[in-house]
């Protein structure tokens, strides 16, 4: 299994929320204000450096974005941001929605193994509690 590494992790997520503030053309006064912080505080965030991001500010921002942890932690190829983009008639279309359709069944995938790997963890952490 490979180790995660946080400062690769903090960039991932940093890069991925400033791709999506800057596709909604957001400013970071604005996110910050909406979700009760300093927008130097989503500057760091943005630039990885920001090594204090405990999850429910990641929640946070996850829900003002309208985006999943999934998106904004980049878990495999999870990552496709549903961006807007203006088509020549002035209407507008989401980027990536077919996509994002055949990643659901990737998602389940996901998720059943992640509740494998707890299930199995579980028995380990049991294991060491009660040694037979």
């Amino acid at each position: 299994m490979k180790t995660i590494e946080i400062n690769p992790l903090l960039t991932t997520i940093g890069q991925n929320l400033h791709t999506i503030r800057n596709a909604r053309k957001e400013i970071l006064q604005s996110v910050a204000a909406d979700i009760g912080i300093t927008h130097p505080i989503i500057s760091k965030i943005e630039n990885g450096r920001y090594p204090n991001l405990q999850l429910n500010l990641l929640i946070k921002l996850c829900n003002h974005y309208k985006i999943t942890l999934q998106q904004a932690l980049s878990l495999e190829v999870a990552n496709i941001f549903q961006l807007t983009q203006n088509n020549q008639d002035g209407s507008q279309k989401l980027i990536g929605q077919e996509l994002a359709a055949g990643f659901d069944l990737y998602i389940q995938q996901l998720q059943s193994e992640n509740k494998y790997l707890k299930a199995q963890t579980q028995q380990l952490f049991d294991k060491i509690g009660n040694p037979k």
